[in-house]
């Protein structure tokens, strides 16, 4: 046996030895090339890219009556390869004349793209995904290309949660070396989180990680609104909030070492599992503060608000040194003294494993002065209405608050776009700066129109409001002024014409004068002709701060009544009235403010000891609303406000004209002052049995959350509301749980010319009319013109 395999061992060398000494390696030299096989590339083109020239010398091996290409001839293979136009590339000897050979290279081409057909996409858009293919007409349709464009197609469809989609090709050809390409994509379900993981975490509960993430959340049965899809760029955003997240709990070593996103075997669920590394929690030992000469350690540290042994919070501490929502950071307190160039660098210094020192190294620079202030961009408003409202003047230093409060007068003009108010500086030297504001003037003139409808019958108002009127260049205005006309009208002969003009900066001083002209008549169970008018008088002030403002109307009015039920008194009788009106206003915009408040104390008195004429009360009216943000984000926010009024007369047999009482319900308009309150018929509340107002007391509540969905052109909100209000015939009747309860939703839509448009579904939980026990249920409120 062990010879046999020596024999067979001995045969098989030999028969090996005998093939190698029949090869023989020969030099011939190329006579000529030619191409066979392509379609659009040209011949030559082929033989340039392909190395090999006529002439050159060539190793070819003889194998029997076979010749072998050597290495050049191979390389030359290898360089079409590379080229990624052929499917498949030979170099033959397709003819030999002694020691010279003719090369015949044979090639297949790829087709090339004529157009892309795209079948099957919804939710990626067709142009999105060419740009994903990234592919142009007479480029190579080549196999290993459509594999990556499959993949990146893919890609685009994983960020937005469709892990299931699949793409697949199909190359039709159109003619001789051209093809359509068509993607066929079957996009699948959306499938949603079924569940975070997080590994690595100790201190900090999965629960407060997952909190943390704004957009990537599990799908949870008893949340049935949440998606709980998957948004790859949304999840890239919330891995950052994860970190943002340990960073305000004191660990700054907090980092991501890895995250994986799978889909389950049955492919019905995908996990998301995140890695991370705490590191230890740190605390502020101490705080320390270098280069400061301008205000001590003292009073920047109490900007800072931390205390040793305070949780090192990174967000906090960068706020309240750089610039934080209330300005009370460290940075505001240079920066509204000239310091333009300050520079704060804190340096981090580990004390022990949980332990740290902050060093914040101060760089003051120099104190600026405004040396001069520009606007731009206002077409029809003049300067001095822009510049009377600016706090940044030349030859005061630079102040970043003044700059704020600036842009906030010029946003509460409502002659600007808000979001196009644009503040810029320029040094002009080592201590001096030029401001520029930059402005976009938008309509500030409407058309008002409200309708409405209550047991009185139609109800509604016309009219025209120039808010940015000149009475020296009517027709083109930009002074500032307003000049206002409107036409109430309803059932029963009821019309009212005013006519109102107010000019805010009387001899370029923050001294408003004005004054209304009105006309009424009524007929409804008696005639009434109500014929007068006010002239107004009022002033910014600078205490208690410069928020406030005061405001005095004088008003004069004759009644003439007949036919009267005994309600009113008949014949002509007159009234005089004085208001002082306090308000303080910081509210930043007034079509959708997000922050601050509008606070107004009204005081009428009419007759009494002082004023002559028939009528003789005195009447109070405080009116709050109150702006807040929500997550801090200007688009939510919360509303609120609170209304209380009280009328009485001087004596017990004063007279009080009806009018002059509260009423409410529906949208506030009426023949009469109404409050409004969605949910119930307007004037509904605290009048009699014949609808005349009789409420001495007023109380209303009204609290909204209300939703920008966008600000510019034309800014619309969404709102969810909730109030409550009565309006009572006499003070001992006052009660908190005697309260008209109403709760909806509605929209609101700032058109120009047209004004505030307010569409509004509120269900009223109480029993006002008809008086049946039940609640009034759903009323819809319409309107232009008016807020409610």
């Amino acid at each position: 046996m062990g010879m046999r395999r020596f024999i067979v061992c001995i045969f098989f060398i030999f028969v090996l030895s005998s093939n190698l000494f029949s090869q023989q390696q020969e030099v011939y030299k190329i006579l000529g090339i030619s191409v066979e096989g392509n379609t659009v590339a040209q011949p030559s083109a082929i033989i340039f890219n392909s190395g090999l020239k006529v002439g050159d010398e060539i190793t070819l091996t003889r194998v029997g009556d076979m010749l072998i290409p050597g290495d050049k001839v191979r390389n030359a293979v290898k360089q079409l390869w590379a080229l990624r136009i052929f499917k498949k590339v030979s170099v033959e000897v397709e003819n030999q004349v002694g020691d010279g050979v003719y090369l015949l290279i044979r090639v297949e081409e790829y087709p090339r793209l004529d157009d892309i057909i795209i079948e099957g996409n919804k939710a990626v858009s067709t142009r999105d995904i060419k740009n994903k293919i990234n592919l142009v007409r007479g480029q190579v349709i080549a196999e290993n290309r459509l594999t990556s464009v499959a993949s990146e197609i893919k890609k685009v469809y994983e960020e937005k949660g469709y892990f299931l989609a699949d793409v697949k090709f199909e190359v039709i050809p159109t003619k001789e070396g051209r093809a359509n390409l068509k993607v066929k994509i079957n996009e699948g379900r959306k499938i949603s989180i079924k569940k975070i993981i997080f590994d690595g975490n100790v201190k900090v509960k999965d629960g407060d990680l997952k909190g943390a993430m704004k957009d990537t959340k599990e799908k949870k049965w008893w949340m049935f609104w949440r998606t709980a899809k998957f948004d790859r760029k949304k999840y890239e955003e919330d891995k950052k909030k994860i970190i943002e997240y340990y960073r305000k709990k004191g660990f700054k070593d907090a980092t991501i070492l890895d995250d994986s996103i799978y889909v389950d075997e049955k492919r019905e669920h995908l996990y998301i599992k995140i890695k991370v590394f705490e590191g230890p929690q740190y605390k502020v030992r101490n705080i320390t503060w270098e280069g400061n000469t301008i205000f001590d350690d003292k009073v920047l540290s109490e900007r800072l608000d931390f205390k040793s042994g305070d949780i090192y919070n990174r967000e906090k501490f960068e706020k309240n040194l750089y610039g934080n929502e209330q300005q009370t950071d460290v940075a505001s307190l240079y920066l509204d003294n000239g310091y333009l160039t300050v520079n704060m660098q804190p340096e981090e210094i580990k004390v022990g494993e949980d332990t740290i020192d902050i060093v914040v190294h101060v760089f003051e620079g120099k104190q600026f002065r405004i040396r001069r202030v520009d606007i731009k961009g206002n077409t029809k408003t003049k300067d001095k209405v822009i510049r009377r409202e600016l706090y940044t003047v030349p030859g005061k230093f630079f102040s970043r608050s003044d700059i704020i409060r600036s842009i906030r007068n010029l946003a509460v003009l409502n002659y600007f776009n808000p979001e196009k108010l644009k503040p810029d500086y320029r040094m002009v030297s080592d201590s001096t700066v030029d401001l520029t504001y930059e402005v976009e003037e938008k309509s500030s003139d409407t058309f008002n129109a409200s309708v409405g409808y209550s047991s009185f019958g139609l109800i509604g108002s016309i009219g025209v409001t120039f808010n940015n009127f000149s009475i020296s260049e009517p027709w083109r205005g930009g002074d500032g002024q307003m000049l206002n006309f409107e036409w109430v009208f309803g059932r029963y002969d009821y019309r009212t014409f005013s006519l109102s003009f107010r000019e805010p900066w009387f001899r370029d001083t923050p001294t408003s004068v004005g004054f209304n002209i009105v006309d009424t008549r009524y007929s409804f169970g008696y005639d009434l002709r109500q014929t007068g008018g006010s002239i107004s008088l009022g002033r910014r002030l600078r205490w208690p701060d410069d928020y406030f403002r005061v405001d005095y109307i004088f008003r004069f009015q004759i009644y003439n009544v007949g036919g009267t039920s005994g309600y009113y008194r008949e014949g002509k009788w007159s009234q005089f009235s004085l208001t002082q009106v306090i308000t303080r206003n910081s509210v930043d915009n007034p079509i959708f403010p997000s922050i601050g408040s509008n606070v107004s104390l009204s005081t009428e008195i009419s007759g009494g000891p002082i004023f002559p004429g028939t009528t003789d009360y005195f009447k109070i009216y405080l009116s709050s609303e109150w702006f807040s943000r929500i997550f801090n984000w200007e688009k939510l926010v919360w509303y609120n406000s609170f209304d209380w009024g009280y009328v009485d007369g001087f004596r017990r047999d004063s007279f009080i004209p009806p009018i002059e009482l509260f009423s409410m319900g529906g949208t506030g308009l009426g023949y009469i002052a109404v409050t409004p309150l969605r949910g119930y018929n307007d004037i509904s509340i605290g009048v009699t049995s014949n609808n005349v107002p009789q409420g001495r007391v007023l109380m209303k509540y009204t609290t909204e959350v209300r939703f920008g969905l966008t600000m510019n052109p034309m800014p619309i909100y969404l709102l969810l509301f909730a109030e409550a209000g009565n309006a009572w015939a006499r003070t001992r009747q006052v009660s908190l749980f005697n309260l008209y309860r109403s709760a909806g939703f509605g929209v609101r839509l700032h058109m120009q010319p047209i004004g505030l448009i307010g569409f509004d579904y509120g269900y009223g939980f109480d029993d006002v009319e008809p008086r049946d026990g039940k609640p009034d249920g759903w009323h819809f409120h319409f309107q232009f013109g008016r807020g409610f």
